[in-house]
């Protein structure tokens, strides 16, 4: 990853940011690594390396907050068994669909995620 974008030090606290967003709220840190990662790499970096990279940095971060709440007893098994499947058949999907649609469409997908979601928690 060619990182002349973005200083070392605003990689370091942008994952910083990520992380204590995610264990935090349960999620988001993706969201702060997808704005990250593109400052860093730039407007001509492919879409799809910068989703499979905030992925690949938010799975140890899950995990770790996953135990973290499951050991808190916040983690309510039937809540979250009915979700599981479904999550991974969408997980797969959604990774097929990336070779597959327009990065510019991807990017207005993810932006129009994060206006609905923040418009939905700001007004609920």
């Amino acid at each position: 990853m060619e990182q002349n974008r973005v200083p070392r030090w605003g990689l370091i606290l942008g994952g910083l940011a990520a992380g204590a967003v995610n264990g935090l709220l349960g999620a988001g840190g993706g969201v702060i690594l997808v704005f990250l990662l593109r400052a860093a790499l730039g407007p001509e970096a492919e879409s799809r390396d910068i989703y499979a990279s905030a992925l690949i940095t938010t799975l140890p971060v899950t995990l770790i907050s996953a135990l973290r709440y499951g050991g808190a007893g916040a983690l309510p098994l039937e809540d979250f068994l009915p979700l599981v499947l479904p999550a991974v058949a969408g997980g797969i999907l959604g990774a097929i669909l990336l070779d597959r649609i327009h990065p510019k469409i991807t990017r207005r997908i993810f932006a129009a995620l994060v206006i609905f979601s923040g418009a939905f928690m700001l007004l609920r």
